[in-house]
């Protein structure tokens, strides 16, 4: 099984590898530290590469931040050393995450299917995304459907077939990566929930896209009620399109929910 950990961090947040370290060690996990992009330190030319504002206005309902155009290409670096280092998967984590004790339990389970997901959310953002069905895994643990998908990215499991699928639609940036993540239908993502979630947020936040706050941006009124309304007509549309369960857990899967 060829599998690292991978903690985003900005090289200033020395402090935060510090507690990564402690909890990791605690766990008995090893991690590798990814690098991650400070988006106002991108020159005109590197933020024009992967940044087109009318994509951004086509798909979002205000204009990204320099933060959360690092941010996301913090979590493609990921991606790519996923898939060059020809993992068949990596525990993506930002700096700020707390790591409960089910974390190893979660790995040791959900190793061996890794070939029929291509991502799940460990964490959870304000509000919490109701399972339209889920299955037992063991140990108290559940692997669960949504529709819509929990907001963050402090923790997720990405496959190497995920972390293709998420290049091939990553560029131009049109998103935050938490809310990208959550049209999964356009990229064709096999996405699941773990419940309860392995990873918290810690309450000092994330340095990675911490520019502006985005609940205080200007943002397009009527572009949002539009996109809304779209994106809940796709989710109606790809209900059929969740993926099956992983075979070892699919005969115990709980469809009450549904």
């Amino acid at each position: 099984m060829n599998f690292k950990i991978l903690v985003i961090n900005l090289e200033s947040s020395a402090d935060r590898m510090v507690s990564m370290k402690e909890q990791c060690d605690r766990l008995g996990l090893s991690f590798e530290r990814v690098a991650a992009v400070r988006g106002t330190e991108l020159s005109a030319k590197e933020k024009g590469e992967v940044y087109d504002l009318d994509t951004n206005i086509s798909k979002y309902d205000k204009l990204l931040n320099d933060g959360e155009i690092g941010c996301y290409m913090s979590h493609m670096r990921c991606w790519e050393k996923i898939v060059n280092d020809d993992l068949d998967f990596a525990l993506v984590l930002e700096d700020d995450a707390i790591l409960t004790d089910d974390m190893p339990k979660y790995l040791e389970k959900l190793a061996d299917s890794f070939q029929e997901w291509d991502y799940i959310k460990f964490s959870h953002g304000r509000k919490q995304k109701e399972d339209v069905a889920s299955v037992d895994i063991g140990d108290g643990l559940t692997l669960g459907q949504c529709i819509k998908l929990p907001s963050t990215t402090t923790g997720q499991l990405v496959s190497k077939q995920g972390a293709k699928k998420l290049l091939q639609h990553a560029l131009p940036i049109a998103r935050p990566i938490d809310m990208d993540i959550q049209y999964w239908y356009e990229k064709s993502l096999r996405c699941f929930v773990a419940r309860p979630f392995p990873v918290l947020n810690g309450d000092f936040g994330s340095e990675i896209n911490k520019v502006t706050d985005r609940r205080e941006v200007d943002r397009n009124r009527g572009r949002r009620i539009w996109q809304k309304l779209k994106y809940e007509f796709m989710l109606l549309v790809n209900r059929g399109n969740l993926p099956p369960f992983p075979k070892r857990f699919r005969e115990d899967a709980n469809k009450s929910l549904m």
